[in-house]
């Protein structure tokens, strides 16, 4: 006996209104409460408190940032195989290079966004956050080349200050004399 596939509806508590909201809002985030109570015939007031609603419900938010398939930020997507995703989640939780980060399933156990104005910046982060960190296993990455969806990144201007030893003055790794970046290593690049 098959079971039955619950909606988008049922799994989410909405309605078709509520869907077709959410769908006029994804396609013009801009678009007025008058222009979507003419499309789903109700009023202005009624529209505004079904919007209340789904935000409190956590299906309408906003992010705000860069979409990377309209600027020139470089991002890499990092596969890690770890012994401790936990421990590893808990190193990375402030980063400001890692916009999104995933505990995952599968050879590799934790998925990370990680962007910057460069991928010789990213290459060091990941060496420095990742491969020599005695609980990384493994580390598989692949560059993003181009974005066929709209995709916002928030960016932490705090990659600016970067300077090849730790990212940010609240990094993890700032106090951990055994993960940093030697000077001369940095002089030696130069």
């Amino acid at each position: 006996m098959m079971m039955k596939k619950k909606s988008f509806n049922e799994l989410l508590s909405i309605d078709d209104d509520d869907k077709k909201i959410i769908e006029m809002i994804e396609k013009d985030p801009d678009i007025t409460h008058s222009d979507i109570a003419k499309e789903i015939e109700k009023s202005q007031p009624a529209v505004g408190a079904r919007i209340i609603k789904l935000e409190r419900k956590h299906l309408l938010t906003k992010q705000v940032g860069f979409n990377i398939k309209k600027v020139d930020i470089k991002v890499s997507i990092a596969y890690i195989s770890t012994k401790d995703v936990d421990k590893i989640v808990e190193k990375i939780e402030d980063c400001p290079f890692i916009n999104h980060a995933f505990k995952i399933s599968g050879e590799y156990n934790l998925l990370c966004f990680i962007t910057a104005s460069d991928l010789q910046t990213i290459e060091r982060l990941i060496d420095l956050c990742f491969r020599r960190d005695k609980d990384v296993i493994n580390v598989k990455t692949s560059i993003l080349i181009e974005s066929i969806h709209d995709f916002v990144v928030p960016i932490d201007f705090q990659i600016e200050n970067f300077d090849g030893r730790y990212c940010s003055p609240q990094c993890s790794l700032a106090d951990e004399v055994k993960y940093k970046f030697k000077v001369e290593d940095l002089e030696k690049e130069e």
